[in-house]
């Protein structure tokens, strides 16, 4: 009897260990995750190297291209933290759509709500149908960047 109440003990700690160990994994793959948040930037991690250019596309249509590493890398620090959200988006077009020219010859396109005072919001069709909610920060920076871009497109054609 003495032997079974041993190995029921040692039962007892090794799940114990094993419960330990499988928390402190989960506390390591982020804090997001631990609260039940994803962002953009989990699992998967497109560095700024891997991106050739950002073709960015208004809802008139009109087509501009950024190329500039500073600007790529900024772009992508603006949405790696946007949060996943699982509920439904309204029926209107998106503002613009920015998309990913990789290096390896694939696109990436990003659809973005960024016109109204609330609008924070992008879809990233290729990884699921959630969409993604903005940083306010993470929207200052990409409304900076789209608007530099505007204006150098403006200077090179109209100078």
């Amino acid at each position: 009897m003495n032997g079974w109440k041993v190995r029921m003990r040692m039962a007892v700690a090794a799940a114990l260990f094993g419960i330990g160990l499988l928390s402190a994994c989960n506390h390591e793959a982020g804090k997001d995750l631990a609260v039940g948040k994803r962002t953009w930037g989990q699992p998967y991690h497109i560095r700024a190297e891997d991106i050739a250019s950002l073709i960015v596309t208004d809802s008139s249509g009109n087509t501009g291209s950024i190329v500039s590493r500073d600007t790529i890398g900024q772009f992508l620090e603006a949405i790696q933290e946007a949060t996943a959200e699982t509920a439904k988006l309204g029926s209107r077009p998106p503002d613009m759509s920015i998309a990913l020219s990789l290096k390896d010859g694939r696109e990436h396109p990003l659809y973005f709500w960024l016109a109204h005072n609330n609008d924070r919001l992008f879809v990233d069709l290729g990884r699921s149908t959630e969409y993604y909610t903005l940083t306010a920060e993470g929207k200052r920076m990409i409304l900076h960047l789209l608007d530099e871009t505007r204006k150098s497109l403006n200077a090179r054609f109209y100078a």
